[in-house]
């Protein structure tokens, strides 16, 4: 399958491309959300694999948000659900390795764990994600839960 992968982590990016990879899976990884959607409108990805909160970047903030929001951390995996659905998508995991006594959005993801949702058309999982011994995230194993829902 063509996965697109969106983290702002490197460890996070690179442990999921080895994953994806060994499990036989294309995978282009990055660290941007703007550059996500282009890349999205622009060519087809079966899955899509997002990390819920990430910095945020500078589409159509104004000198003072700017200031204010560059790179602070913003919940872009519920924004980004809505925008790939739409842009055909149809399998998305939204994943955070924020705990939720850490983060009021990392909190929010406990009402959603674990189970699927239709977005547009897609089929949305929103969750805590799996982890590895070495810190990173189990790409695989979120992959797995995303098509066997």
């Amino acid at each position: 399958m063509k996965i697109l992968l969106l983290d702002d982590s490197p460890k996070h990016r690179k442990a999921g491309v080895k994953q994806l990879q060994e499990l036989g899976h294309e995978v282009v990884a990055l660290c941007e959300y703007v550059e996500a959607c282009k890349l999205a409108s622009e060519q087809p990805f079966e899955v899509a694999l997002l990390d819920l909160l990430m910095p945020a970047e500078q589409l159509q903030l104004g000198p003072d948000a700017r200031k204010e929001w560059l790179g602070r951390e913003i919940s872009v995996g519920f924004p980004m659900v809505l925008e790939l659905s739409r842009l055909g998508i149809k399998k998305i995991a939204v994943a955070t390795d924020t705990n939720h006594h850490s983060h009021p959005m990392s909190a929010i993801v406990d009402w959603f764990d674990g189970k699927v949702h239709s977005v547009n058309g897609a089929k949305v999982m929103i969750g805590h994600s799996p982890m590895q011994s070495d810190g990173t995230k189990d790409w695989g194993k979120l992959l797995a839960s995303l098509l066997a829902e």
